[in-house]
């Protein structure tokens, strides 16, 4: 059972996570653990701690005076965080095994909701978390799982920018479902690379988002 003071600090971590994935920060802000602590109502330990665990997993980064900040998605960190994605999709499907070319990768499909740019957003990660957990290896899952949410706030960006972001999604499903899975990789490759070569737009489109 947890204390008191561990469910404080799993809570302030999880406010702290949800804070920086729906990009309620800016990228390169300088996080101040004594104003977050402040306007949450807590203490600066669990805070401190909540920052410490959030830039292990590559949410956060060490600012210039040994705080943290905001990482800032230039157009080269947003190409290589979708190259990186896109090569832990294909290895987690290729270690299911042969079979996993031939016959469809996840007959059952995922949870899906194309209403608002939020539940695109979410039917992303699932799609990605369900194709990740076909595999035998959890630290591929956990890897997919954590570039995903680094994603979060670009792939919000995607939706404003691209009408078809639910098109894809849902042609991904049908290959997913009804189809060998090496059309779902070859789908997933297109996925990718078009992505990486908008990397350009889409920081700059991040960029005027925040702004505005």
């Amino acid at each position: 059972m947890m204390s008191p003071g561990m469910r404080q600090g799993e809570k302030v971590y999880a406010d702290l996570k949800e804070a920086v994935l729906s990009g309620r920060h800016a990228p390169d802000t300088e996080l101040s653990i004594a104003a977050i602590a402040e306007d949450i109502g807590a203490t600066g330990s669990p805070v401190r701690d909540g920052l410490h665990r959030l830039f292990g997993e590559g949410l956060l980064q060490m600012g210039p005076h040994r705080g943290f900040r905001v990482p800032s998605w230039s157009a080269d960190a947003l190409r290589d965080c979708y190259t990186w994605h896109g090569h832990l999709v294909r290895m987690a499907i290729k270690t299911i095994g042969p079979k996993a070319l031939r016959e469809p990768v996840a007959p059952e499909g995922w949870l899906t909701d194309y209403s608002t740019p939020d539940r695109i957003v979410a039917t992303a990660e699932r799609m990605f978390l369900t194709l990740a957990n076909r595999s035998p290896s959890n630290e591929l899952v956990a890897a997919v799982a954590n570039a995903g949410e680094r994603l979060r706030t670009i792939r919000l960006v995607e939706t404003g920018r691209w009408s078809d972001c639910g098109d894809e999604l849902v042609s991904a499903n049908v290959l997913a479902r009804f189809e060998p899975g090496s059309r779902l990789l070859e789908a997933l490759w297109n996925y990718h690379r078009r992505r990486i070569r908008a990397a350009n737009m889409l920081s700059e489109a991040l960029k005027s988002r925040l702004k505005g």
